[in-house]
């Protein structure tokens, strides 16, 4: 739907209300039950207004989900510039990507619901995309740790998995629980408890016989 002639309202926040407000409805009623009508009611517009900034109810549904996409990519991004070990740098990824969807739960939860649910009709989006990437970059992570030495030698497939499975198994969390019961500082224990038990075995004794 090409964009009206009509001038948008003259309140500067009028494009993020609407997004809020489409979030909202689509996350608590559902994409497909959400009309047009509720959306600009609800955030205290006109439909011209709406399809002046967003062409139409999937337009603002994309603009939503775009908006994560940007952000995945940007964490992806800052870790490519990052220093540090594959322990630090592993670190950095998850708390990276998990403050990032604690700062937009509303869009990570309908995400979750549009994947995961009954299809509602909603504009496709390449959910996998992000999903694989994640996996791609966790396995070069630990294939390097391993040729460094940082990590033992072993199948490092289901290492990759047991990283990224308990990643996001602590974001589901946050999602479906209120409060939730694993926040960052948890999920970095996670992550340092399993890189620990990958981690090659000290040759170092302590006194009492006990491994270091």
């Amino acid at each position: 739907m090409e964009k009206t002639t009509d001038s948008p309202a003259d309140n500067p926040d009028v494009r993020e209300r609407l997004l809020a407000e489409a979030l909202r409805l689509f996350t608590s009623r559902g994409y497909a039950a959400t009309t047009v009508r509720e959306i600009v009611e609800a955030a205290g517009v006109t439909k011209p207004v709406l399809y002046y900034y967003f062409g139409s109810k999937e337009g603002l549904y994309l603009e939503i989900m775009n908006g994560i996409g940007s952000l995945f990519d940007q964490r992806v991004d800052a870790l490519r510039m990052t220093n540090g070990t594959v322990r630090e740098r592993l670190l950095h990824l998850f708390s990276g990507m998990f403050d990032g969807a604690r700062m937009n739960l509303g869009a990570v939860r309908l995400a979750y619901a549009i994947y995961f649910g009954p299809p509602q009709g909603a504009p496709f989006i390449d959910f996998h995309r992000f999903f694989d990437q994640v996996l791609a970059i966790v396995d070069s992570l630990v294939a390097e740790g391993m040729e460094t030495g940082e990590i033992r030698p072993c199948d490092r497939h289901p290492l990759v998995w047991t990283l990224v499975g308990s990643y996001h198994t602590i974001l589901e969390e946050q999602i479906c629980r209120t409060p939730p019961r694993v926040d960052r500082d948890g999920l970095c224990a996670v992550i340092n408890m399993i890189l620990d038990g990958a981690a090659p075995r000290s040759a170092a004794v302590r006194a009492e016989g006990e491994l270091i």
